[in-house]
């Protein structure tokens, strides 16, 4: 069992998992603010290992779901028109758990993050903890994605349904049934549109023995570990960027200045823009980053460049502190680190989180290591 027991670990966790968001992943800081009321309650914020668990026992996943993208004077307006004023509920994790709990007459025994992410990770970690339950070092996409349906239990032809879904609000539903797990997503997307804001919800409900090959495994340590080598290269002086490639496998593929950010909030989704001006190494070139709410796509000098399935990740230059899309802004000094995400590496993968799933269909997907020498 490993865990949290300092605040210089939980500093680590979560900057990590940030750092393995891809520019999404939900807020730092809300996640962080979550884990340290679990923290101050002298919660345990423990993981194990799926291997320590019994076969029957049932497992889910948690998390929030809904557009990254900063509220517009409109919606604001819109959310006193709703009365949305005062947020009954504070972990609506907690409470998507226990609606899928009675929907389905069980008890969860672990919880299992859905993606790397600064709220994402964090915040199931804090509701297990709030729960009395396990949580299971490991997530299912090893990495952030916009759409639970580019999760690896898809992959494995495993059901999403039942989804309990709950918003700040105190407004509940439940999923039965549906289509298939693309139209799961588009429901529950359209739930997250009224609330303003990300909602929780839990879904994925599986016996272990079927959990055990739908999961990237040890990801809540490898944030720990990505968390400490950053802050620790800056500690020594060292370059945080490249500490953070290290630890991860990747590399460091660009440095330079945000010179043109766009963004817009469309359907519960934030899509983004990042225009970034070489320095140093790649002064003279440009390197573009397409985003739905996560770094998906890239060009070097108009040419394609790094995809998803693999990770893009935005740090700042000086620090190597992750910088998800929510806060990118133009004049910043950033780094670019790539890492390879093999898990997808396969038809069914590629096809749900590779180019032509966000409609670069011209796009071939090539795994970075080719394109990245």
């Amino acid at each position: 069992m490993t865990g949290i027991k300092t605040m210089q670990q939980l500093d680590d966790f979560v900057r990590g998992a940030t750092l393995l968001g891809t520019g999404g992943g939900g807020s730092q800081k809300m996640g962080k603010d979550l884990l340290l009321d679990s923290f101050r309650e002298k919660k345990e914020i423990n993981w194990i290992s799926m291997n320590s668990m019994e076969d029957d026992a049932w497992v889910c996943t948690a998390f929030y779901m809904g557009s990254i993208a900063p509220l517009s004077d409109e919606d604001k307006k819109q959310m006193e028109r709703l009365g949305l004023k005062k947020r009954s509920v504070q972990r609506v994790l907690v409470a998507a758990v226990q609606e899928l709990e009675k929907e389905l007459n069980i008890q969860i025994s672990a919880l299992i993050p859905v993606e790397m992410g600064g709220l994402n990770s964090a915040a199931p970690l804090d509701a297990a903890a709030q729960m009395n339950k396990a949580i299971i070092d490991a997530d299912l996409a090893g990495r952030a994605v916009p759409e639970v349906a580019q999760t690896l239990p898809r992959l494995n032809k495993l059901p999403i349904c039942p989804i309990a879904c709950c918003d700040a609000w105190g407004n509940v539903s439940l999923i039965r049934q549906t289509h298939g797990y693309d139209m799961a997503e588009a429901l529950g997307k359209m739930l997250s549109l009224p609330a303003y804001e990300p909602i929780g919800l839990a879904c994925f409900a599986m016996r272990v023995k079927d959990a055990r090959h739908t999961v990237v495994e040890g990801t809540l340590s490898r944030c720990i570990k990505a968390g400490a080598a950053v802050r620790e290269a800056c500690e020594q002086g060292r370059d945080p960027a490249e500490a953070f490639a290290q630890v991860t496998h990747g590399k460091v593929v660009f440095r330079g200045v945000v010179e043109q950010y766009t963004w817009e909030s469309r359907g519960g989704y934030m899509y983004a823009d990042n225009y970034i001006g070489g320095r140093h190494n790649y002064q003279g070139h440009r390197l573009h980053i397409w985003a739905k709410n996560e770094n998906h796509i890239s060009w070097l000098d108009d040419k394609p460049f790094i995809t998803s399935p693999d990770l893009i990740q935005v740090v700042d230059a000086k620090t190597g502190e992750p910088i998800t899309n929510t806060d990118l802004r133009e004049g910043m000094d950033v780094a670019v680190v790539g890492i390879g995400n093999p898990l997808y590496r396969t038809p069914e993968g590629i096809r749900i989180l590779g180019p032509s799933h966000y409609g670069f269909d011209e796009i071939p997907y090539t795994p970075m290591e080719e394109l990245v020498k």
